[in-house]
């Protein structure tokens, strides 16, 4: 008999607290999910423009995602990663990062016609749709936005239950406000529009600027060059990440819970560090000097960004663009470049 070895360590805490606490202070919270990002403002800058600059209502909604996340244990099923989610929904390719977009946002490619909930839990599916948004949190850290693809052709209202549709709605409208540039509907059947008749009440202002339609891939190259759009959409794009099975031993760090604990207080060190020159740049903003201070603050948002993918290390398991080589050493997502000849 095999000696099993675990992908993750079994017993799992929240950072910052005792292993016999399971509560999750919020401001820990807040500074988990905003240093996700290279630097904290890309992810505050979505709340003030959701709510179109007004301070107090992003303000409101920072708090109810904060809750959000404490409520659903998100940095546990950061933790986790794709060991407990179903190999369904990961085998099936629904969406991956393909390319970017004519503004360079990244490029997410979702094919709807795959989405097969009779095959699936739907609380399994919900969790693989909140941590696809959370790995792409990760590895698009250094953008504002990104776009995605919607393929239609060939799907049936099967692909499209209104209670999914519109959860994914109230994840890209609250918990991940503003995360998208635009998001482009691939559209080739008739039963489009009553499918779309049901949804588009569920969505916000902001959101329904974004969406374009598009009835042939002639619209979606508007949007996309050729060079960027998969072969199966008649593009250039040859790349296709698939999904590979976690290994024994990715995920070894996090079983080392001195190390784990040191880069938790680097980490509170470059958070303290970060609020520090916030307040003093704040204090400073109409003086002389406010462009030194602008870039002390840019400096400590550097310093926060290495600590917490230092800490990630511990925090997160690994997830597949990790296992294929794709993520860069400053944690963001490094795509092949094209090599198919036709493009030239």
């Amino acid at each position: 008999m095999g000696h099993h070895v675990p992908l993750l360590p079994e017993d799992y805490f929240p950072s910052f607290q005792h292993k016999s606490k399971t509560t999750r202070n919020l401001i820990d919270v807040f500074w988990t999910i905003a240093s996700a990002k290279q630097h904290p403002d890309i992810w505050i800058h979505r709340f003030l423009r959701s709510s179109n600059w007004d301070v107090s209502k992003a303000l409101k909604s920072i708090q109810d995602v904060l809750k959000w996340r404490a409520a659903e244990a998100i940095d546990q099923l950061n933790w986790e990663g794709e060991v407990n989610l179903g190999l369904n929904e990961l085998r099936l390719g629904i969406s991956e990062i393909i390319g970017h977009d004519r503004l360079g946002c990244p490029l997410m490619y979702v094919k709807v016609r795959k989405i097969m909930l009779r095959n699936q839990q739907e609380h399994a599916f919900k969790r693989y749709l909140v941590h696809q948004f959370e790995t792409l949190q990760h590895v698009t850290r250094k953008h504002q936005r990104i776009s995605m693809l919607y393929d239609f052709t060939g799907f049936s209202m099967e692909n499209t239950p209104l209670h999914l549709v519109r959860f994914l709605i109230e994840l890209g409208v609250k918990q991940y406000a503003e995360c998208t540039s635009i998001l482009v509907l691939l559209v080739d059947s008739w039963l489009f529009e009553n499918f779309w008749n049901l949804v588009k009440g569920f969505l916000d202002a902001n959101l329904s600027a974004r969406i374009v339609f598009a009835k042939t891939i002639e619209q979606v190259l508007t949007f996309v060059d050729k060079e960027q759009l998969p072969e199966e959409l008649n593009g250039y794009n040859e790349f296709k990440a698939g999904f590979k099975l976690p290994k024994v031993n990715e995920n070894s760090p996090m079983f080392d819970a001195v190390k784990r604990e040191q880069a938790e207080q680097e980490w509170r060190r470059r958070v303290a560090e970060f609020d520090s020159a916030t307040r003093k740049w704040y204090r400073h903003f109409t003086d002389d000097i406010c462009d030194h201070y602008a870039a002390e603050r840019d400096k400590a948002a550097l310093a926060l960004d290495k600590a917490e993918r230092e800490l990630g290390k511990y925090t997160r398991a690994c997830n597949s663009y990790t296992r294929l080589g794709l993520v860069d050493t400053d944690g963001c997502l490094r795509l092949p470049q094209n090599t198919n000849p036709l493009h030239k």
